[in-house]
């Protein structure tokens, strides 16, 4: 009996696909759906695979299988899809994963497995496997990993391992030499044992925020000298060994917001001098030195408690400032001669008095935020600032001013 979409209801043990509505798609099927070296069903309501249905797509590079209902992903599912590079069956139902499904397609460099209910992975899941470059893992329920896992994965670059339910992290990495990408946030992560990234050469970027991490010391992450991007937000860090410079002396873009970080040790960032980017937001710092960041370009240091901030910073463009009790500004932000910055955010500091010369030196000052304080400004405020374009400010303010300087923007 023909459906609507040629397809026909018959015995499911036959070498097909079958979807939830009981029609299916024979092997001749398969391949007419082809588009140049590509498979499309997704969307489709797809619920099951049986062994050898793609057995004809011989050529097929591309396979979507995303956003269907299949449950289990069996052995000699993608038996003849021996050019298959890219496989994407995330936003599915899938709990398990036969240890040998990935067999017969060995030329595999991507594959997407995101937003199912995998619980855990078979050691021998990727025997096979030698040239995947990216794994999608993100969005399952994954509570541990073996080390045997990743072996044979020496060509991978990016593994993503977020939103699962890992508790640890170990060195389970120990063969991935290319790996350049690791994102492992939003799990359950208490503990990062020391050498985890030991072999990880060419690793560029550690995103581990969303965890419960109380603790970074000199060695975790040792080895991993090639590190230029590190998120730590969001966990319970509450101290930084002053060491930790010396591993990551390649740092361009450090993320530590939302911890419990009250005392940073003033020479914790000496040796971080190629860090361009730093982000230390809401941590109840009350004092902090970063005379060491000579290439600093971005700082965000908001919703602390800095009652002043006098800093050496000649090459930052951009200051966040606001959320802290400064009071009082009479003194220089940047106390470099030839100052780089060209976006200052001082808003909702209860900011009672501004001397400001002090800004007006900063001759590249482009955009200027400083809303939300208790201070009265003269109709003159705005008078010397060569490059000013864009100030924030109380809505009765701004009305004013922008009559006043019309080349301003103001908000």
């Amino acid at each position: 009996m023909h459906g609507k979409n040629g397809l026909f209801l018959r015995e499911k043990k036959l070498p097909r696909i079958h979807f939830l509505n009981d029609s299916f798609l024979d092997q001749d099927q398969l391949i007419n759906l082809s588009s140049n070296v590509r498979i499309d069903i997704s969307q489709s309501q797809v619920s099951r695979i049986i062994s050898y249905a793609f057995k004809k797509c011989e050529t097929i590079e591309r396979l979507d299988l995303s956003l269907n209902n299949l449950t289990e992903i069996f052995s000699k599912s993608f038996y003849g899809m021996n050019m298959l590079k890219f496989l994407d069956i995330s936003s599915n139902q899938i709990f398990r994963l036969e240890s040998d499904v990935f067999q017969d397609i060995p030329l595999l460099t991507n594959l997407d497995l995101g937003n199912n209910f995998i619980k855990n992975l078979d050691d021998n899941l990727f025997e096979y496997s030698k040239e995947l470059l990216s794994i999608n893992l993100n969005l399952n329920q994954i509570e541990w990993l073996n080390k045997p896992i990743f072996r044979n994965l020496r060509k991978l670059k990016i593994i993503t391992l977020s939103n699962n339910r890992l508790r640890s992290l170990e060195p389970i990495f120990d063969n991935l030499e290319s790996l350049e990408s690791l994102s492992v946030a939003l799990n359950q992560i208490e503990i990062v044992q020391n050498d985890t990234f030991k072999s990880l050469k060419n690793i560029e970027k550690i995103n581990i925020q969303n965890n419960k991490i109380s603790e970074i010391n000199s060695k975790t992450f040792r080895g991993a000298y090639n590190l230029k991007i590190l998120s730590l937000s969001r966990n319970k860090i509450n101290r930084l060994y002053k060491n930790f410079s010396k591993e990551n002396a390649n740092l361009t873009d450090l993320e530590l917001s939302l911890n419990n970080l009250s005392f940073i040790e003033p020479d914790f960032f000496q040796g971080l001098v190629k860090l361009k980017v730093l982000n230390i937001i809401q941590c109840n710092i009350k004092s902090i030195e970063f005379s060491s960041l000579v290439n600093l370009q971005f700082l965000s240091i908001r919703a602390n408690e800095l009652s002043s901030f006098s800093q050496n910073l000649s090459s930052l463009t951009e200051l966040y400032l606001n959320n802290n009790p400064l009071v009082n500004l009479s003194y220089p932000l940047i106390t470099s001669v030839n100052s780089s910055l060209e976006l200052i955010d001082i808003s909702s500091c209860d900011l009672k008095y501004i001397d400001f010369d002090i800004l007006r030196n900063l001759s590249k000052l482009k955009e200027l935020k400083m809303n939300g304080n208790s201070i009265i400004l003269r109709n003159d405020t705005f008078n010397g600032f060569p490059n000013l374009k864009k100030v924030d400010l109380d809505p009765n303010d701004a009305k004013r001013f922008q009559i006043l300087f019309p080349n301003i923007n103001f908000n």
